[in-house]
């Protein structure tokens, strides 16, 4: 019971307000952390982690902070539990994904679909993927009712997008889905009206994707620490995982995103922050679901 109190208490520090009404989407969502958490945790996984959002709106234009240092971050987690899981992005977003992947270590495959020529590129991986254990999408945007991807603002991006939400559909897969503002892959789990209520824009962005398991966040980077957070839990015999906590760590791969061109997707350019939160507020829910998983054991 104690372990379930802290990973509730893990929930709940993810999905810290910043704005954007992320307390009120994660209560429909709650106990999403602690499912997802003990599907991965069960047993050997093997696994593709979904992430990459383009802002072209940007100056310069490319992928935002969030997102990829969070998959990142659940990847190498399913790695030192010893499962497989490759990182799974478009061309727009490739590079920023690419630069988090690089600094946090060798041994993460990096599957990059084109804008052009999607359906041929994933016909050759539809096989694999429809065997894989579980899909994870982590602030990877997703079509609304219309069909189409839009950001925050209400534009639609499908220019800029691949349809990645294609291969996460596909197969038997354990779904899990990351998001903070409603026009993420997995929040078509929510109910709609209460998005459209929550968010600005929300009934034209919501994403109708939904998934099996959905962990809101005030970040999504915060959502996917919290996720870590909840395996080094569960499986306490595997003490490198809580050195992916450090804020340190994300650090690291926060500079190395924004050395690669990433940007703030509030901001719209290239700052050490994510989603206008600036390093050391940023940093505190990490340190937060650090300290908690280590009073937990």
């Amino acid at each position: 019971m104690r372990i379930e109190e802290t990973i509730a208490d893990l929930e709940r520090v993810a999905a810290r307000e910043v704005g954007r009404g992320s307390e009120a989407l994660a209560g429909p969502a709650a106990g999403g952390l602690l499912a997802a958490a003990r599907s991965l945790a069960a047993g050997a996984t093997d696994a593709a982690v979904f992430t990459g959002f383009f802002i072209p709106g940007a100056e310069p234009p490319a992928a935002e902070t969030d997102g990829p240092l969070g998959a990142v971050q659940i990847a190498a987690a399913l790695r030192l539990l010893g499962g497989r899981c490759r990182l799974v992005t478009d061309e727009p977003c490739a590079p920023v994904v690419e630069a988090a992947v690089a600094a946090a270590g060798p041994g993460l495959p990096v599957d990059v679909a084109p804008l052009r020529g999607y359906e041929e590129w994933a016909a050759t991986l539809r096989p694999e993927y429809g065997r894989l254990t579980h899909l994870i999408a982590c602030e990877r945007v997703g079509p609304g009712a219309d069909g189409r991807p839009r950001n925050m603002r209400g534009e639609d991006i499908g220019a800029h997008t691949a349809p990645l939400e294609r291969l996460y559909t596909s197969g038997s897969a354990y779904r899990i889905g990351i998001g903070d503002g409603g026009n993420e892959i997995g929040m078509g789990r929510l109910p709609a009206d209460l998005i459209g209520r929550v968010v600005a824009s929300g009934e034209r962005i919501r994403c109708v994707v939904g998934a099996d398991a959905l962990l809101v966040g005030g970040t999504s980077n915060w959502a996917a620490a919290a996720l870590v957070g909840a395996l080094s839990l569960l499986r306490p015999e595997v003490p490198e995982l809580r050195t992916l906590l450090e804020p340190a760590w994300s650090y690291d791969l926060l500079t190395a995103t924004v050395r690669a061109g990433a940007v703030d997707g509030v901001r719209r350019r290239s700052t050490l922050s994510v989603d206008g939160l600036d390093w050391p507020a940023y940093a505190e829910p990490l340190t937060r679901i650090a300290e908690l998983v280590r009073a937990g054991r």
